[in-house]
């Protein structure tokens, strides 16, 4: 009995060394062990692991799943000197264990570093930028998916000038508006730019009216005065074959023809209703009729 507590003090002891001398990484995350404060090794995979106790051998934890820094928004100047509210977000990654723990050492290290960097970034890429550019679409891409781009590109190349051991996945710009103390200043001079642009569509709209008109009218005038040319000279045409066809017909037989023009005429002279008609006996018309017998010549029997 007194053999086995002899013993309990140095199973403690050996269980209490164990315990200082393992710790676990967990999955989606790095260790770095540190001997005396200096990095000395960077543990990958996730499970139990062993070190020297501590306070020799220290184990620093680094997340390496993303994350995200969404800062309050804040006041840029465009190319143009616009003012603009612009709230953006960046998502980062470690991709370097230590030279993260080098540089920042820890999470809230690493976004008060970001921060800074977000926010030089975003005002040197606004300021290479006019704000109607920033508006406009080009193609398939609009001016802020271009500005998303150099922004991450900026920020990435910040960020590896500075050896933060860390990797920016993506960089974007969630909202843009005005400070409401020339909101308003800034919409009415929007107002009256899309106004002078309109009125210059009107403009032009109204010059290409009044092209297309003239050259209308003037296309209807050649139409019309040719219309009238060949009508005149079909009727030109028409009334000489008439008078030919008369011609012929009077040549062929004169006394024929002579009747027939008489018969027309009576036919013209009784075409309407309750027609009255007072004639000489001798009248021509009369004798084509045949209602009176010719007048005998004088001195006959």
């Amino acid at each position: 009995m007194t053999m086995k507590r002899r013993w309990i003090p140095f199973a403690a002891l050996a269980v209490l060394m164990l315990l200082l001398a393992s710790f676990q990484v967990t999955e989606g995350s790095h260790a770095v062990v540190t001997r005396f404060g200096k990095p000395v090794r960077v543990v990958e995979n996730a499970g139990l692991h062993f070190k020297l106790p501590s306070p020799i051998d220290s184990v620093v934890p680094i997340d390496m799943r993303m994350h995200l820094l969404d800062p309050e928004p804040g006041n840029y100047l465009t190319q143009d000197k616009k003012n603009l509210l612009v709230d953006s977000f960046l998502v980062w990654a470690v991709d370097d264990p230590l030279q993260f723990y080098k540089a920042v050492s820890s999470r809230g290290g690493a976004e008060a570093r970001l921060s800074e960097v977000l926010r030089s970034v975003v005002g040197d890429v606004l300021s290479s930028y006019d704000f109607a550019d920033i508006l406009t679409i080009e193609g398939e891409q609009s001016g802020l998916a271009r500005i998303a781009v150099d922004l991450q590109a900026a920020a990435a190349e910040r960020v590896q000038a500075n050896r933060m051991g860390l990797r920016i996945a993506s960089f974007q710009v969630k909202r843009l508006n005005f400070p409401d103390q020339n909101k308003r200043a800034v919409f009415n001079r929007m107002e009256q730019d899309r106004q002078t642009i309109s009125a210059g569509f009107r403009a032009e709209g109204k010059e290409e009216y009044d092209k297309i008109k003239a050259q209308t009218d003037r296309e209807e005038a050649e139409l019309l005065a040719d219309a009238r040319r060949r009508a005149a000279e079909i009727i030109g045409t028409a009334n000489a074959e008439a008078n030919r066809i008369y011609n012929d017909a009077y040549t062929a037989d004169p006394e024929l023809y002579q009747f027939l023009r008489q018969l027309e005429a009576a036919e013209q002279s009784f075409a309407g209703n309750d027609n009255l008609i007072v004639l000489p006996a001798d009248h021509p018309l009369l004798q084509a009729l045949g209602t009176l017998p010719a007048p005998a010549a004088e001195g006959g029997d």
